[in-house]
């Protein structure tokens, strides 16, 4: 990662900002348009989400968000900026999910992942996970999901 990158915990109070930066992110990437910030709000509703924010040079450049699904620490979204991306935040911010699972007891890391995204499938496959159930998509391969979860040691 280099230098003037800085990741830390935010909160809901970025929840906004978020939103925005992660629209631009995955516009036209999916079959259906990114969410709105009452999306994010309503599969947010009632859980602890844990927040990370990347920024390079102070500017918003990457995010997580992530929550407990079960036993597992769920990275629900992971957003990089085009113009970052090959910079290793992707990768520091997993560590950071990973980091806080494990400190807080939780059995695993869990991920979906869409075919339209072989980047983070690489990344996340080079760091161990492994693909524990699909969800074919009737419409289009590249929209097929992949689950991936990292067990993590006691």
């Amino acid at each position: 990662m280099h230098p003037a990158t800085v990741i830390e915990k935010g909160g809901l109070e970025h929840l906004e900002q978020v939103v925005h930066f992660n629209y631009e992110i995955f516009e036209g990437m999916y079959e259906d348009k990114p969410y709105s910030l009452e999306q994010y709000q309503d599969k947010l509703k009632g859980k602890e989400p844990v927040i990370f924010i990347a920024k390079k040079d102070g500017q918003l450049a990457g995010d997580s968000i992530s929550f407990k699904d079960d036993k597992s620490f769920y990275i629900w979204i992971l957003g990089v900026s085009k113009k970052h991306r090959g910079e290793g935040m992707g990768s520091s911010l997993l560590d950071k999910n990973e980091q806080f699972a494990h400190e807080n007891g939780f059995e695993s890391v869990s991920v979906k992942v869409y075919n339209v995204s072989g980047a983070m499938q690489q990344l996340l496959k080079q760091r161990g996970y492994s693909i524990v159930k699909t969800e074919e998509s009737k419409k289009d391969p590249k929209y097929t999901a992949l689950f991936f979860e990292l067990r993590l040691d006691k």
